[in-house]
């Protein structure tokens, strides 16, 4: 019995199985040679190789069968290495970006932590000059503040000097007989 894409055959009565086309069209061309030895001798010279013949169409189906599974496994299997491969190069690709951020984000916070620093050594600099220049101030300050110090002690006493030379002669004048 023939169908479109192959050869139906029997193993046990009552169970028929497909048969592919490249078995099937390998089975015909033995059938017609069988046709022909039969024509030819007689029936019997096929008849112990038929059965024969029949077994290993049907192992050669069986392993064509089997081997187009493998074939299909093997597609799918392509087909997984390809998109397993297009995820490894896309996660390459992911993981080299996200890398090259990572290093432009340190590069960032280095360059920040050194404007920093440098900004809090200028900050150190400028704040001890101007302890120094309050220490100045104090010292100048407290100079000034001894200088004025002494500059009046000097002058009180060259008031009181004055004043009492200046008393002295006035109690002197006042002892003089003009002014009695």
């Amino acid at each position: 019995m023939e169908l479109e894409d192959g050869v139906v055959y029997q193993d046990d009565p009552g169970t028929s199985v497909m048969m592919s086309e490249r078995v099937s069209g390998l089975a015909n061309s033995i059938y017609r040679e069988f046709e022909r030895l039969i024509g030819k001798y007689d029936e019997d010279v096929v008849k112990e190789l038929m059965p024969l013949v029949v077994a290993v169409l049907e192992n050669l189906d069986s392993v064509f069968a089997e081997n187009q599974e493998h074939e299909v496994e093997l597609e799918l299997l392509k087909e997984d290495n390809e998109q397993l491969i297009t995820q490894y190069e896309r996660e390459k690709a992911l993981r080299k970006h996200a890398e090259e951020k990572f290093i432009e984000f340190e590069d960032t916070h280095e360059q920040e932590k050194k404007d920093l620093q440098s900004h809090v050594d200028r900050m150190e600099s400028h704040s001890r000059q101007l302890e120094l220049k309050i220490k100045n101030y104090a010292d100048q300050s407290e100079q000034k503040h001894t200088f004025m110090h002494m500059r009046l002690y000097y002058c009180v006493r060259a008031f009181k000097k004055n004043f009492h030379v200046c008393q002295h002669p006035c109690a002197e004048m006042k002892s003089h007989r003009y002014y009695k």
